[in-house]
């Protein structure tokens, strides 16, 4: 039998707009693997980090992103598992539309963050990187104006934060 904890820090629980890093580190290896993901649901809600991240490791594959891309290299329990994450406002269903559309927009630039900054780094691989094909001239426009300055810096802000640890 074995007897294991973790802690769960209560912000952890807050039902807010969110992106996230997950840091997955080999066991005995130098090798990393990171995930790019955001809290809320393009259709209606908005779980909090915890369970959103809880999720990435559930058998359902339809919420375990992580497990599923991981399962194709490795096992799950080879890595262990550090999660860097960012706020932008708590869930109000009455601006879910508006609100969807920023942190998605959070997501997508916090993604090109990342693959900006593992551009020369070794040993690092980033499990989704978006692409950004096929998105017209106009739409990208639009989702420039989306974000403020001070969201785009806590997003580099962020990112910064999981490149040196």
């Amino acid at each position: 039998m074995e007897i294991f904890d973790f802690e769960i820090p209560g912000h952890s629980t807050r039902q807010e707009w969110a992106v996230y890093v997950i840091v997955a580190k080999k066991i005995n290896s130098n090798k990393k693997i990171l995930y790019v993901g955001k809290t809320g649901d393009n259709r209606i809600g908005c779980n909090p980090i915890i369970s959103r991240i809880g999720n990435h490791f559930s058998h359902n594959t339809i919420h375990s992103q992580m497990r599923n891309n991981l399962d194709k290299l490795d096992d799950t329990t080879d890595y262990n598992y550090k999660i860097f994450y960012a706020t932008f406002g708590k869930y109000n269903i009455n601006s879910h539309k508006s609100d969807k559309d920023k942190i998605n927009e959070c997501e997508r630039q916090l993604n090109c963050y990342v693959q900006e900054q593992l551009k020369d780094v070794e040993n690092v691989e980033l499990l989704n990187p978006y692409k950004g094909i096929g998105v017209s001239k106009i739409k990208k426009l639009e989702r420039e104006n989306l974000l403020t300055n001070a969201d785009k810096e806590t997003l580099k802000f962020l990112v910064e934060k999981v490149i040196n640890k």
